[in-house]
């Protein structure tokens, strides 16, 4: 939701017996030997994939820093060139009213950012994606999604910037506090709309009952084990193949806007098992209140960008702003201004905050297991084998260096995850279930 205001992740190879496997009658079980204990699964790939899967994470990698460094250059060039400048003198010379200055500036702006940025989104979202084989999408897709995307950031931004300039406007001092206060209720309608109103300007999406209704079934019954209704109108299949070759599924959207969706890629790659698994995980993000939980911890942050961003952008103004005709804050000339001060704080809070989200991806992972026993015959085992698939599809890196795996995942490694799936049994331990809802 106007995101670039605010600033802008087959079969497992165990080899050998398993580790529960009797061993041979010749064989001492008395004692025996450190060689006769099968390590836990491991991510694993063929030397070639795990060739091309470290190639391709190594250069996603360079491209994250390296777009935050291009970012910042386009919004410095945006305010030192005088262009951000030259918008607001066109968008006053057309009105004086802010909303109409809105219309007229921020579309300008946003076009001359995105175009600045075209080469490297290009380069990064098509060209590299083809190159690995990960993408299945046309070039006339590719520039018609990167219309639509632009059109989108331009409407929205309209609306973002109104309220910003206004908030600034009429509280000089105080602007980061009320504008914090005014993003909530942004945030939130975003989140209800977005899959109505945004997601299928990209993709199709086809009730899963009318294509997979054995599938629903069972979704349903996994649902209600983790007391969550999903009516089955509401589950559905995303053409993703039209796009990408990866596979995924996801629950999305708030309150009556809540849905299942699963790629098709993944309903044609994974068994039924596995995909109930990948969406159980999914459903602990809800059942754990996770949503409202990162939601909290994003307007907290935000709450402190945006106090930073006020010292930033009036020490700028003081500094600069009269050589680069900047007036101040409630200057829209001032927003490239703005934009340099919150993606140094988006890129120096990742470590934090990519912290907290392994924390619950790894929550979810344990509620997948959870909510998947007594639906599925061998929750670990599917588990397993859906982690397996998507680092095979995904290219997933099978070896992150520390730094990048503490900087910028978002979710522990595959491996890690792996090894979780392959030990974790509360229930054949005699143990009780750690984050499924008890039974009332």
């Amino acid at each position: 939701m106007g995101a670039w205001l605010l600033v802008a992740p087959a079969v497992l190879l165990a080899g050998g017996r398993s580790a529960n496997q009797p061993p041979s009658s010749q064989q001492d079980v008395r004692a025996p030997q450190p060689s006769q204990v099968q390590p836990p699964p491991t991510y694993t790939l063929s030397p070639q994939r795990r060739a091309q899967a470290i190639a391709y994470s190594r250069i996603r990698y360079s491209l994250y820093f390296l777009g935050t460094l291009l970012a910042l250059g386009v919004y410095a060039l945006l305010w030192r060139s005088g262009t951000s400048v030259a918008f607001r003198n066109w968008a006053v010379r057309c009105s004086p009213r802010l909303f109409v200055q809105c219309i007229i500036f921020v579309p300008l702006f946003a076009a001359a950012m995105t175009l600045l940025l075209l080469p490297f989104d290009f380069y990064s979202s098509y060209m590299l994606e083809h190159r690995f084989g990960l993408s299945t999408q046309g070039l006339a897709s590719w520039f018609g999604d990167w219309g639509k995307g632009l059109a989108i950031v331009a409407a929205l931004g309209v609306i973002v910037a109104w309220v910003f300039f206004t908030v600034v406007r009429r509280s000089p001092r105080r602007w980061w506090f009320y504008f914090w206060l005014a993003s909530v209720p942004l945030v939130l309608a975003y989140i209800l709309i977005e899959p109505y109103a945004i997601d299928p300007l990209f993709y199709h999406f086809t009730p899963l009952q009318k294509t997979q209704p054995a599938l629903v079934e069972r979704i349903e019954a996994m649902m209600a084990h983790a007391g969550i209704s999903v009516p089955p109108d509401r589950i559905f299949e995303m053409d993703a193949s039209s796009r990408t070759r990866e596979v995924d599924a996801y629950v999305t959207g708030l309150g009556a806007s809540k849905r299942v969706v699963v790629w098709d890629t993944t309903l044609k790659k994974m068994a039924p098992d596995e995909i109930l698994l990948v969406l159980g995980h999914e459903t602990g993000h809800y059942a754990l209140y996770h949503i409202p939980k990162e939601f909290a911890l994003d307007e907290a942050v935000a709450l402190l960008f945006f106090l930073f961003g006020f010292f930033v952008v009036n020490w700028l103004v003081r500094k600069s702003g009269p050589r680069f005709q900047v007036e101040g804050p409630q200057d829209l000339a001032s927003l490239p201004l703005l934009l340099i001060a919150l993606t140094v704080m988006v890129f120096l809070s990742a470590p934090i905050v990519n912290g907290i989200s392994r924390y619950y991806e790894h929550q979810a992972d344990q509620f997948g297991l959870e909510v998947a026993y007594g639906v599925v015959p061998d929750p670990n085992a599917s588990e397993i084998q859906a982690f397996q698939i998507l680092g095979d599809e995904d290219l997933a890196d099978p070896d992150p260096n520390p730094f990048i795996r503490f900087w910028l995942y978002t979710h522990p490694p595959l491996d890690e995850r792996i090894r979780f799936a392959s030990t974790y049994k509360p229930w054949a331990e005699g143990k009780p279930m750690e984050l499924l809802p008890k039974p009332r």
